[in-house]
C-alpha cells in the first residue's frame, strides 16, 4: 500500500461529516452554521493527514532520498577511484 492510499490528502465525507457534527454539538447544537461546520471539518481533517504524511514520510525515506543518497555514493567511488590513478 503506498502512503498516498494509507494518508489521503482529502479526508473522506463520512469523516468530515462526524466531525462537523461534533463541532456542531460544540456549538450547542444552533442550527444555520451547516457550511462553516462542514467547512471547519475539512480543513482540520486535510491538516491532519498532511501532518500524518509528513510524518511517514520522515520516518521512513522515499525513493527520492535513497536515490540522492545512491547518486552520492556512486560519485564518491569515481572520485577515490580517479584519485588513485
Amino acid at each position: 500500500m503506498s502512503k498516498e492510499d494509507e494518508f489521503p490528502e482529502d479526508p473522506r465525507q463520512e469523516e468530515i461529516a462526524k466531525r462537523a457534527y461534533e463541532l456542531y454539538l460544540q456549538r450547542g447544537s444552533t442550527p444555520g452554521y451547516e457550511l462553516d461546520d462542514w467547512l471547519a471539518a475539512k480543513a482540520e481533517l486535510t491538516a491532519a493527514g498532511t501532518s500524518r504524511k509528513a510524518i511517514a514520510d520522515a520516518e521512513s525515506p522515499n525513493e527520492t532520498r535513497r536515490a540522492g543518497r545512491d547518486r552520492s555514493a556512486g560519485r564518491r567511488a569515481v572520485r577515490s577511484a580517479q584519485s588513485q590513478q
